[in-house]
């Protein structure tokens, strides 16, 4: 087994269940080595056995739940696994025993139950493919019942327009969204954060000058609601960003940063302003906190690589437009696949605020 010789370990195992019929661990292990081979069936079977010798061996549990699931017995399943998965040591066998019980919950329409289960595999493994699948399907399906649920429950209310608005600008559709924002604040005019969003929306429609103006009205009726909003703090910067007044910018991102510490976007348009007021030391120790605070974040690399340029530091600013390159990459096939036509100005341009690159 150790060697990865399943079929010779196939062949001892059964030699020792002919000598000792009742050996539990040759069952589990030959349970096992069957599991891995496809052969479920003969799988649960030798795993009944061992467990009917020693119940509490919870390995053997989770792998017969998982045996039992793909040969349909989806009731034995559930309880095998919900028995065993609290039990297991972490690893691979706990990840894999979590994913098929958050299946089994899933697919029997018991969503909060898959939440749970989720939430306790995401950290055993948070970059593998199979988790973040699973809980993306999850709570995708858990926010779309919750829309559901509000729409039929309050189907004319502020709340139920927002979510439509929302939903509106994540298929790229910012005139609709606009509309349905401003017929929430009509139905609702205090209406918390909506204010904010609009302003959000004019701004992911248009940079033209008069939209500006409007959008930095929203913003401003954001602050004046709630005066530690970041979000709106931010905003007014990115426009004052777009309008070339960096000045003004800079004190819009550094009270965004004060609200909220450690925000990667707001580090980065901090450190573009301040290198677009002539200042590269100040911006370069932003763009680089912007850049270890979220290194999937494309645009601090590519501006990391425009100020090392300009201070002569050329190997940095290959090695930054060649991080560059890889990000924009993933990202570029991201929205192909996912997001579509669906513009990206709330979470920062890929070449920030202000300018595109030369």
């Amino acid at each position: 087994m150790q060697s990865g010789n399943s079929a010779g370990a196939e062949g001892e195992l059964r030699a020792i269940l002919a000598l000792d019929p009742a050996n539990t661990e040759a069952h589990t292990k030959l349970g096992f080595v069957l599991f891995m081979r496809g052969s479920w069936a003969q799988a649960a079977s030798n795993l009944q056995q061992a467990l009917t010798g020693q119940p509490d061996l919870v390995n053997a549990q989770a792998v017969l739940g998982m045996c039992e699931k793909r040969l349909g017995k989806l009731q034995e399943a559930r309880g095998a696994l919900e028995r065993a998965f609290p039990k297991l040591p972490d690893g691979r066998l706990k990840i894999q025993a979590g994913l098929d019980w958050a299946e089994i919950l899933y697919d029997s329409d018991d969503l909060d139950r898959a939440v749970d289960v989720v939430r306790a595999v995401l950290p055993l493994d948070p970059k593998n493919p199979d988790v973040l699948y699973t809980a993306a399907r999850v709570y995708a399906d858990l926010a779309n019942r919750s829309r559901d649920a509000l729409a039929l429950a309050a189907p004319d209310s502020g709340r139920t327009h927002q979510l439509m608005a929302e939903f509106l600008i994540n298929t790229g559709d910012t005139h609709a969204a606009i509309a349905e924002f401003r017929k929430a604040l009509e139905l609702s005019p205090m209406l918390g954060g909506v204010h904010y969003e609009l302003g959000d929306a004019i701004l992911l429609d248009s940079r033209e000058p008069p939209s500006l103006d409007t959008a930095e009205k929203e913003f401003r009726t954001a602050l004046a609601e709630n005066p530690s909003d970041a979000n709106a703090e931010y905003r007014l910067g990115t426009i004052c960003s777009l309008r070339k007044d960096y000045k003004a910018a800079v004190d819009y991102y550094t009270r965004t940063l004060q609200r909220r510490p450690g925000n990667a976007h707001a580090e980065q348009e901090l450190g573009w302003a301040w290198f677009k007021l002539g200042d590269a030391k100040r911006g370069l120790s932003h763009l680089v906190a912007a850049a270890r605070l979220d290194p999937l974040f494309p645009t601090p690399r590519y501006q990391l690589g425009m100020v090392y340029r300009q201070m002569g530091q050329e190997a940095d600013s290959q090695r930054e437009l060649a991080a560059f390159e890889k990000l924009e990459g993933s990202r570029k096939r991201i929205d192909q696949v996912y997001y579509r036509a669906r513009p990206r100005l709330k979470d920062g341009d890929v070449f920030g605020s202000g300018d595109p690159p030369d």
